[in-house]
């Protein structure tokens, strides 16, 4: 197995986790002696720590439209709309 392969099974395991299980899974890792070293410079800050909204996510905001589940299944959405305008061979 790759590191390639494990990055990816990874990734899309993290996808398929609800919120609850995401922090769960946040949590074992800040508490692994060894992920956790990794996780103190990786990690992105908690939602509940106060941070400053950045001037260009502002300007998106609103600015997508699109079913409510578009950020989870994206690819299957862009599939469906290269499927409908070039046919099978997309």
């Amino acid at each position: 197995m790759t590191a390639a392969f494990d990055y990816e099974d990874m990734h899309h395991l993290v996808d398929r986790l609800t919120p609850t299980q995401v922090r769960r899974l946040r949590l074992l890792v800040t508490q692994d002696e060894e992920l956790s070293q990794v996780a103190a410079e990786a990690l992105l800050p908690r939602p509940d720590e106060e941070q400053p909204v950045p001037d260009g996510l502002l300007a998106l905001i609103g600015a997508v439209n699109g079913p409510e589940d578009l950020a989870e299944r994206h690819d299957e959405y862009i599939r469906e709309r290269m499927r409908r305008r070039f046919g099978d061979q997309a």
